[in-house]
């Protein structure tokens, strides 16, 4: 036996065998991707385009859970059957893998629907997030998929970005610990699930203007202290398998063919072993779009000499790497490199050994009521009260008016990378044959001419006639997902009365005199208002973003409109992204911001309407009062952005921190929530008044519920270090943990933080940890920290490079 047949044999043993056996053409094979339509059309597998395209077998089909939307087990059997042409018709025997984006569940018919992560991020509990991945890796690999472009570990600071929503948030400590738990359920334990793909690396969420794909200015020192933190503790607690290199460009250099991020950052500093891989149509945009390359061919050469290892959507560019390698351009063991860590995971999650799905078991394997009920569970945690004057919740036996776009649909709660989202998008294919900017398809679709024959068939040719009778009714597909509108859930439990309003951003206001009679005759008034996700007609999403922060449309009037008949308003706000709601945050009665939560969301939201539910969510962003404070976010620098009220400068009459005609703080801060009870901490406790440099910072405090029903807090641990030669943040979150809790019941949480977790670069550069004062605040919000106090870092500098701490450990008792 081949000694990489051999599954006794450890893995790197069988990847350098193998290896050893293969041309160029078969390694080369191996670093490209296509799209599953190239070789599926009408629903079925044609083996003659398998033949023509891949003689020599191939790296991955991405995008593959879109041949699923019709049936979990027809995409099984298509798997199956695409497998074992690589497995019994290859010379080499190599299985492919078959990739999805599986970011909030597998995305195809069959599977879990989640919240978003945005709504993950809320709950502020990581094993919740845990726990959902592993779900959405266990159905994604039911049905042969081996390979999730998820998660999204972007820290997200600006929110007029339209992926924001994909993304845990503006902090790198709670963006690590939700990234980690996720990679550690989707992967599994042994290897079972699918291989996280992590993204998007590095700094694409930090992009001039909040527009997606543009420059990012972003200096070495907060690119690895903020952007990188994520993706080192992915690699090195997660093992995560892979990252996705961000489009744009930092330095003028963009991030696919800049050797100082994707080789010394990602390698050399980071350690990561794992794939480096273009993101959909990366590569060839060095050409077409950023015109740093003199044809798709060159742009892949670059890529490649620089340090990725695969191209998808399709590689078309990484086909034509063999004629770089001799012409004596490209050395041939920088091809091998990447073939090494391609096969690795191939190896690793067991394709060798188990490369086909049990077809008769794919039904059993997809949701039930326990997954639904996961899902449930986060929208419940997830949604966040940010204001409320004793309206809520609603008294029963109130007269309810319901207005505003969201009231009653089943679509806009729910978030984009989801089946109902490529349904959508499916059914715009075969309306408009255009893929419009998801995922690089229409990257590649806009280039076809120069692309090999075959590159791109539509998705509805590639499903079959009959796909989309039974796709077409987006109103049933959600029904049988279990999803029901907040206008049902409230008319089950108030004597209701509804008027739509507006649409999310048409001008039309005609509706407007509906909504004020319907408000009158109201005891209280619930505004369903916000935007919506996915690539076609929406507000957010991705290449969807916004140069405004206010509400879409003519939803602003339409607040002040209802607002003017003197009924209490209660706002709920939904969306992709954040609002700065001035207005509504002066005038109506409480506001709840709910996201996406999925299909649950009306039920859930209608719980928390009438006291049946209490929220506890908190915010994972910052909130600004108008977009012209954007950036703004909680850890800005000592002495840049905003004070709030802490370290307010003896200068404060001319350097006042704010504007002329806004204040200077935001909306609503991070971390901030409200409850339907009240919480006290107290009792801080520090374990010492002197650290070593080496040392952990040890805290206690008391997190007691003085209110008259059940909650849940979030008892949030916040430092900040004087003594550095450099500017650091004004504050930073160094750990957090969700508490829930009796009316009168109190618990003792504890924190141990290493203080290699809070180290940074000093002025020589050297990433360590140094003396001075660290200041230690507790509290419930980046903006509500009673508890303080400062312990003193004693000792020499510490080097912690390559071995610092990401995570504190907490205890509850």
């Amino acid at each position: 036996m081949e000694r990489y047949k051999d599954p006794g044999a450890p893995i790197e043993e069988r990847v350098e065998d193998l290896l050893g056996r293969m041309t160029l053409e078969e390694k080369v094979a191996q670093l490209c991707g296509d799209l599953p339509y190239s070789v599926v059309h009408g629903g079925k597998v044609s083996h003659e385009a398998l033949e023509e395209k891949c003689p020599n077998g191939h790296g991955r089909f991405t995008q593959y859970s879109l041949v699923g939307l019709v049936d979990p087990v027809q995409i099984a059997e298509i798997s199956n059957e695409i497998q074992r042409y690589f497995v019994e018709e290859t010379r080499l025997g190599i299985p492919v893998a078959l990739q999805s984006e599986d970011l909030c569940g597998y995305p195809g018919a069959g599977g879990t629907l989640f919240p978003s992560m945005t709504n993950v991020a809320a709950t502020w509990e990581p094993e919740l997030a845990k726990e959902m991945a592993g779900v959405i890796g266990q159905e994604a690999r039911a049905v042969g998929i081996s390979s999730s472009m998820s998660p999204v570990i972007d820290v997200s600071r600006d929110p007029r970005w339209g992926r924001t929503y994909e993304t845990f948030g503006e902090d790198p400590c709670l963006v690590t610990q939700m990234g980690v738990n996720y990679i550690q359920g989707m992967q599994g334990e042994h290897k079972e699930g699918t291989a996280c793909i992590a993204k998007h690396f590095l700094g694409y969420s930090e992009t001039q203007g909040g527009m997606n794909c543009t420059a990012a200015r972003i200096n070495d020192r907060e690119l690895y202290e903020v952007f990188a933190t994520p993706f080192e503790a992915a690699a090195k607690l997660a093992d995560v398998s892979g990252v996705m290199a961000n489009y744009g460009e930092i330095d003028g250099l963009n991030v696919l063919v800049n050797p100082k991020i994707s080789k010394d950052l990602l390698r050399d500093t980071m350690g990561f072993k794992g794939m480096l891989t273009s993101d959909g149509g990366g590569v060839m945009r060095l050409w077409n779009f950023y015109h740093v390359a003199g044809s798709h061919a060159e742009a892949a050469y670059l890529a490649k000499k620089a340090g990725c290892d695969t191209e998808i959507p399709v590689g078309a560019g990484f086909r034509q790497l063999p004629e770089y390698v001799r012409a004596g351009k490209l050395d041939e063991e920088c091809i091998d490199e990447s073939v090494r860590r391609i096969l690795t995971i191939k190896f690793a999650y067991g394709l060798f050994e188990h490369p086909y799905v049990d077809v008769d078991g794919v039904r059993a394997a997809m949701t039930n009521d326990a997954k639904q009920a996961l899902s449930h569970g986060i929208a419940e945690k997830s949604i966040v009260m940010l204001k409320n004057d004793g309206v809520l919740p609603i008294a029963s036996g109130a007269k309810v008016a319901l207005i505003g776009p969201h009231a009653d649909s089943l679509r806009y709660p729910v978030s984009g990378y989801t089946y109902p989202a490529y349904i959508e998008m499916a059914e715009a294919l075969n309306t408009t044959g255009s893929a419009g900017t998801f995922g690089g398809i229409g990257d590649e679709q806009a280039a076809k001419e120069k692309q090999p024959a075959g590159v791109f068939d539509s998705i509805p040719a590639a499903l079959g006639a009959d796909a989309f009778a039974k796709l077409s009714n987006m109103s049933a597909v959600l029904r049988s997902m279990g999803a029901t509108t907040l206008r049902e859930e409230l008319a089950r439990r108030f004597d209701l009365a509804y008027a739509e309003g507006c649409k999310i951003t048409d001008a039309d206001t005609s509706g407007f005199a509906e909504a004020v009679d319907t408000a009158e005759e109201a005891d209280v008034v619930v505004l369903a208002l916000g935007g919506n996700c996915g690539w076609f007609n929406v507000t957010g999403g991705e290449g969807k973003d916004r140069a405004s922060l206010e509400l879409p449309g003519v939803q602003e009037q339409l607040l002040e409109a209802v607002v003017a008949t003197g009924k209490p308003v209660v706002v709920v706000l939904y969306g992709p992204g954040v609002f700065s709601t001035s207005w509504a945050a002066e005038h109506a009665a409480a506001i709840l911001e709910a996201w996406m939560p999925g299909q649950h969301a009306g039920d859930v939201v209608a719980r928390i309407l009438a006291g049946e539910l209490n929220p506890s969510g908190k915010m994972p962003v910052t909130v600004p009062r108008c977009t012209g404070q954007v950036p703004i976010y909680y850890n800005h620098k000592t002495g840049s952005g905003y004070t709030d009220g802490a370290d307010a400068g003896t200068s404060a009459m001319i350097f006042s921190g704010g504007y002329t005609d806004c204040p200077g703080d935001p909306l609503f801060p991070f971390g901030f929530g409200l409850s339907y009870t009240s919480f006290e901490v107290r009792d801080l406790s520090v374990e010492q008044s002197e650290i070593p440099t080496n040392g952990a910072l040890r805290v206690g405090c008391t997190v007691a519920n003085t209110g008259s029903r059940a909650g849940a807090e979030v008892v949030q641990l916040y430092t900040r270090f004087d003594g550095a030669h450099v500017t650091r943040p004004n504050k930073q979150l160094a750990a957090f943990k969700r508490v829930e809790l009796e009316p009168g019941e109190e618990r003792r949480v504890q924190f141990e933080t290493e203080l290699s977790q809070l180290a940074y670069y000093n002025e020589d550069m050297v990433f360590g940890v140094e003396p001075g004062t660290l200041r230690i605040m507790v509290g419930t919000s980046a903006h509500d920290l009673p508890l303080g106090g400062s312990v003193a870092i004693v000792g020499e500098p510490v080097d912690v490079m390559g071995a610092r701490s990401y995570c504190a450990r907490v205890t509850v008792s």
